[in-house]
């Protein structure tokens, strides 16, 4: 079976696109990093794998809450479902309030489409209409208005939430 670090390099590494093998090791090192950390690490059938790791949301700190990434799936097994299925088992595994993800409309549009005002967790020149919630805790985030967020860990390092030219 592969290893986070072997799914995260070998699906960037061919990307394209934005990015190339320096993203890949960036990444791959990146998952790596959080895992030693203790940021929760999901391999789903042996081809996708994601970390999610704790926000706190500063003025709900009572909710559960975590932001996705890296999250990639091998290229030959892409468009089949396997990032969904990864990100429906984490889901029951860890029972979170909310789940942030970072990126863009057409990845995560759909199913990360719950309406917040949340702040990203580190000062970060990247847009917020590319911040995406989705709460699994019916209305948790209903009565949370404004507010900032929080990170520790190597998901605090400034450059991770840099648009991917800028990160290497």
């Amino acid at each position: 079976m592969k290893t986070p670090y072997e799914i995260q390099y070998e699906t960037f590494a061919v990307a394209g696109g934005l990015y190339d093998e320096r993203h890949a090791k960036l990444y791959a090192e990146f998952a790596n990093d959080l895992i030693i950390d203790g940021s929760y690490s999901i391999i789903y059938e042996g081809v996708a794998h994601a970390c999610y790791t704790r926000i706190t949301i500063d003025a709900a700190p009572n909710l559960k809450c975590y932001v996705v990434a890296p999250l990639a799936v091998l290229p030959e097994y892409q468009r089949q479902g396997y990032a969904t299925r990864l990100m429906e088992k984490a889901e029951q595994e860890l029972k979170p309030d909310v789940i942030f993800i970072m990126g863009e409309f057409h990845h995560y549009g759909k199913r990360y489409n719950t309406p917040h005002k949340i702040g990203l967790p580190v000062e970060s020149l990247a847009p917020l209409e590319n911040w995406f919630a989705l709460a699994l805790t019916e209305g948790a985030l209903d009565n949370v208005g404004e507010s900032t967020s929080s990170i520790a860990g190597p998901y605090a390092e400034p450059h991770i939430w840099m648009h991917p030219s800028e990160q290497v």
